[in-house]
């Protein structure tokens, strides 16, 4: 039943969806990132990736 029913569906209508919520998450991310302030930019650049680091000031 499941093989029969994957058969009938068009998987190009699948790869457009996927493809406009891969663009529009995609622009979000870009749109986020340009809008950052500096403070906070450089507070994130500056997170300790180990304990024995202290972070840059």
């Amino acid at each position: 039943m499941i093989k029969k029913l994957t058969s009938l569906l068009d998987y190009g209508v699948f790869a457009e969806i996927a493809l406009a919520i891969f663009a529009a998450v995609f622009i979000a991310i870009v749109i986020r990132t340009l809008m950052i302030n500096r403070e906070t930019a450089t507070y994130q650049a500056g997170i300790v990736l180990n304990d024995k680091e202290e972070p840059i000031q």
